[in-house]
């Protein structure tokens, strides 16, 4: 038989795990609108990730090919 400790400590555990969830679900509730690459000319003057990790690194120039 388990004792009081290792039954309030799962209980807490449990607890916790179901908090912590709840908080991850609810901050994701906040995020709306779908994923897209922006297309407009004010978005080629933006940071890539590249170069939000290394700022001194060389700009990463998208090839793409417009009609």
């Amino acid at each position: 038989m388990a004792t009081i400790s290792t039954m309030t400590r799962q209980i807490l555990g449990r607890r916790t795990l179901l908090a912590l969830s709840m908080a991850f679900a609810l901050v994701g509730c906040g995020q709306k609108g779908a994923l897209f690459i922006p297309t407009e000319p004010e978005a080629n003057e933006r940071a890539v990730f590249p170069q939000v990790l290394v700022p001194e690194s060389q700009p990463v120039t998208p090839s793409s090919s417009q009609p």
